[in-house]
């Protein structure tokens, strides 16, 4: 996958702020060491809009902010906010949910026990195709196998 320079810079800053609509979400539900709740769990898939608001306010920010709302669609179009789907999601939103849901699985989360990488890798290859994008899940797993090997 060959990107230019300035849309990897791009989505390398989108990474690092595609949650920042947490910060509109109540701490008790950030928090819960339990599943979410029907009602708790309509607040928090709000954050991906919130973020986009906040990013949107900058003219620069307005590409990322696009990114950071779609960061939780699915390939299927069975994701959130606007289930939208296959290549009507952009590729950076479809990299930085890879990324993002590797993060999650392996890292230890109030509710859920870090993965190791390998059991994080059975889980992205179950969603290639259906919650993920296949090739930035082969890309993705590729970059973890480098990185172990060192």
């Amino acid at each position: 996958m060959k990107l230019h320079q300035d849309t990897v810079n791009k989505i390398r800053v989108a990474g690092m702020l595609h949650d920042i609509g947490k910060i509109g979400i109540d701490e008790s539900v950030l928090n819960k060491p339990a599943k979410l709740d029907a009602d708790e769990w309509e607040l928090m898939k709000l954050h991906s809009a919130k973020g986009a608001k906040i990013l949107g306010n900058t003219v620069e920010f307005h590409q990322i902010a696009e990114w950071v709302l779609q960061h939780h669609e699915r390939i299927d179009g069975k994701g959130y906010p606007n289930q939208v789907k296959g290549n009507e999601i952009p590729l950076a939103a479809r990299i930085i949910s890879v990324a993002d849901a590797y993060d999650a699985m392996t890292n230890e989360r109030p509710y859920q026990k870090a993965m190791s990488p390998e059991e994080a890798r059975k889980v992205l290859l179950t969603g290639a195709g259906t919650q993920w994008d296949s090739k930035v899940v082969d890309i993705l797993l590729e970059q973890v196998v480098h990185e172990l090997k060192r």
